[in-house]
């Protein structure tokens, strides 16, 4: 999971926030947003990771949006990549 920068309007802390799960006898699921723990912005829109386990045990991951939505928070007006 790549670092977030702090909160844009406050500098708060940025967590991702779960908002709801799935599972079937093949998948798990998380559906998430990312949210600032001081002043409670979200970044919009909700984003998923899904993933089962093999046959071998190794978890093998079948959809994951954490770096799209990690890009989309860190992303500033001036699109500064530090």
């Amino acid at each position: 999971m790549p670092e977030l920068k702090p909160c844009p309007f406050c500098g708060g802390e940025a967590i991702i926030s779960t908002s709801s799960h799935d599972s079937s006898h093949y998948c798990v699921g998380f559906v998430f947003g990312i949210e600032c723990t001081e002043c409670g912005i979200q970044l919009p829109g909700r984003f998923k990771v899904e993933f089962s386990l093999r046959d071998d045990g190794e978890i093998n991951i079948l959809n994951d949006e954490r770096q799209t939505a990690a890009g989309l928070w860190n992303r500033r007006a001036k699109n500064e990549t530090d």
